[in-house]
């Protein structure tokens, strides 16, 4: 089966899944959509329709950041356009999570990505908006300005680059800590982690936000519950499926919310059908000190036995 590979985006690396999606989700709004699917390679690579070569997903995707920038979602407010207070690092109060959400309005380019961000009545033990359990930033790091920023100032060279790899690591905009190089539990350098400025790709990095808004978050007692997480906030997992046939947006949400770790032992016999090759999970650490998160290498839940090894 032919299509446009995207070899920067390797399916076992949450922020290349994440920026896989996000090239989905640019092309929400038109007709026709891509479809995605991954390759048989080691890693497997996202692979999008031929009527989609990179130019096309460049020229898509860059002013898709730019209205997203400037989106409600990401510039939180209440009555009279007031900034909501701490709204830049989500920690709103348990009464403004509602006049966030209220603000984004259905005709919003990013009203997906506010309902994956917080949720009503969930909040922490000092009252404060519990955040997605894909929200990594933490101290100075203030997950909505910094979203603004990649959106705003990333440039079309960064997104094509990111798409068709290798990544580079050259640019000072902001990291989610999505990737898994971020885990620096097994870093081996002359210096401390912490000393070390972080670099990015944020190319990738801008669309992995897009990308979020395929994880909806849902507010219960004590917990936020994120799309394909599981676990405690401080000992959390991640998973998500890979499939082997074209599947377009609406195909991708629903094997999103079926085809998790919790489901594996329930719902394997049908993943074959589905066009599902691989079941991937990987663990959320959290700094005891901040709260700053990382993903850990991804294990394989489950795999079609007629894939590559």
């Amino acid at each position: 089966m032919t299509g446009t590979r995207l070899a920067g985006l390797e399916g076992t690396n949450p922020l290349g899944f994440l920026g896989a999606l996000g090239v989905q989700v640019a092309f929400a709004s038109t007709r026709p959509r891509p479809r995605l699917w991954w390759s048989d390679d080691i890693p497997p690579r996202a692979v999008v329709d031929n009527e989609f070569p990179i130019d096309r997903i460049v020229d898509q995707a860059i002013p898709v950041f730019r209205e997203w920038s400037k989106s409600a979602a990401l510039n939180p407010s209440g009555p009279g356009g007031l900034p909501l207070a701490k709204g830049d690092d989500l920690k709103l109060a348990r009464g403004d999570i509602r006049v966030y959400l209220e603000s984004v309005q259905e005709n919003d380019p990013a009203a997906s990505l506010s309902a994956s961000l917080v949720a009503e009545g969930s909040v922490d033990n000092n009252g404060s908006a519990k955040p997605t359990d894909l929200y990594f930033t933490a101290g100075k790091q203030k997950f909505v300005a910094m979203a603004r920023q990649v959106l705003r100032e990333v440039t079309p060279d960064e997104v094509s680059a990111g798409l068709t790899g290798p990544w580079t690591y050259a640019s000072k905009l902001p990291s989610f800590m999505w990737d898994v190089i971020d885990d620096r539990v097994y870093a081996l350098t002359a210096i401390k982690p912490s000393d070390d400025k972080k670099l990015s790709n944020p190319g990738v990095e801008a669309l992995a936000i897009l990308g979020l808004c395929l994880h909806p978050v849902f507010g219960t007692r004590g917990r936020t519950l994120t799309r394909g997480c599981s676990g405690t906030w401080k000992k959390g997992h991640y998973s998500w499926p890979l499939w082997c046939k074209p599947a377009s947006l609406d195909v991708v949400k629903s094997l999103l919310a079926h085809v998790h770790g919790s489901a594996v032992d329930d719902r394997r016999k049908w993943f074959r059908s589905w066009g599902v090759s691989t079941v991937l999970q990987t663990s959320i650490r959290r700094s005891r000190q901040g709260g700053y998160g990382t993903f850990a290498p991804a294990e394989t839940l489950w795999q079609d036995s007629r894939a590559p090894q």
